[in-house]
């Protein structure tokens, strides 16, 4: 019997399983909720911008703000696999987009359908959008 990792009875790759936990999965989630939450303020600053509003750093973090604290529940939801379209990005975009209005209607900021609507678009744009960009760039660099 062998105590390498990896080589286990119970056939569980240890090794496998602590690179997985290591800096490099931090870094990829991190870089993704970065990402996600530029992807956030734009969209807030758009929409400020079409309507008319203030584009000011307090009108835009007042539409950014739900959901961006949405999207730091990502952060929890997906350990693995935040770069990629799916799971990860279709989870970020659905629950920001639904927890950040959730939590707008919970403070009694606006839901109106073409709002509720215009939201899941943009934002699954944006969302997905930077992640099959990622993609694209990561495969073209493979040999």
């Amino acid at each position: 019997m062998s105590i390498q990792p990896g080589t286990g009875p119970q056939g569980l790759d240890v090794g496998r399983a602590s690179r997985a936990a290591g800096p490099g999965t931090w870094g990829q989630r991190g870089a993704a909720m970065l990402l996600d939450m530029a992807a956030v303020v734009l969209f807030a600053y758009l929409g400020r911008g079409a309507h008319e509003g203030g584009r000011s750093v307090t009108d835009v973090l007042e539409v950014a703000l739900p959901f961006l604290l949405a999207r730091l529940l990502v952060t929890v939801l997906v350990q693995h696999g935040s770069l990629r379209l799916w799971p990860g990005g279709v989870v970020a975009w659905l629950v920001t987009w639904a927890g950040g209005l959730g939590l707008r209607a919970a403070l009694g900021d606006g839901t109106a359908l073409p709002f509720v609507l215009v939201a899941l678009g943009v934002l699954g744009a944006l969302l997905l959008g930077w992640r099959a960009v990622w993609l694209m760039v990561a495969r073209a660099r493979r040999p």
